[in-house]
């Protein structure tokens, strides 16, 4: 379902809120355990600069997963993501419940997610987006697929786009 790029950029014009999922979005989706247990991910650098220039420009971050690691919470926290929601299941009503508490619409939303589970939340928002290697039923279903794939820079790229449509992005 993707949608011509001049509608593309007509609805990244009015994203107030980026939403996305971590596990192959902000990583490759891949998981691997240290000798704890615990989860480990890697996370692309040039993501972390995407998210920066969206907080500067006002645009609010949020991260909403379906799993729960302390290493999402350190990196996303490093990045001053102010809404890092793990754990959730139903991660439209999440988004939802955000947007009532920012007094936003989700039509000013854009989510990006990459599997089946995103996709409830992903078809309520003004803007879905999914990496490259998404899963493809999402693929199929998003407004819009980035070039790279998950955990290369995916959300840097979403950001550039939604800042450039907004006339916001600065090099």
């Amino acid at each position: 379902m993707s949608l011509p790029l001049d509608e593309v950029a007509a609805r990244a014009r009015r994203v107030r809120v980026l939403a996305f999922d971590v596990d192959g979005v902000c990583t490759d989706g891949r998981l691997f355990y240290g000798p704890d247990g615990c989860a480990l991910h890697a996370f692309h650098a040039r993501d972390g600069l995407g998210l920066v220039r969206a907080r500067e420009a006002g645009i609010i971050c949020a991260a909403i997963s379906g799993r729960a690691s302390r290493n999402v919470d350190a990196r996303l926290g490093e990045l001053k993501v102010p809404f890092i929601r793990q754990g959730i299941a139903a991660k439209a009503s999440e988004l939802q419940k955000l947007h009532g508490e920012l007094g936003a619409s989700v039509d000013e939303a854009c989510f990006v997610g990459d599997d089946v589970n995103d996709l409830p939340v992903m078809r309520i928002v003004g803007l879905s987006v999914a990496p490259a290697d998404a899963e493809p039923g999402v693929l199929a279903e998003a407004m819009a697929v980035t070039q790279r794939v998950g955990g290369s820079g995916v959300r840097r790229e979403v950001v550039e786009r939604i800042l450039g449509a907004q006339g916001r992005w600065q090099i």
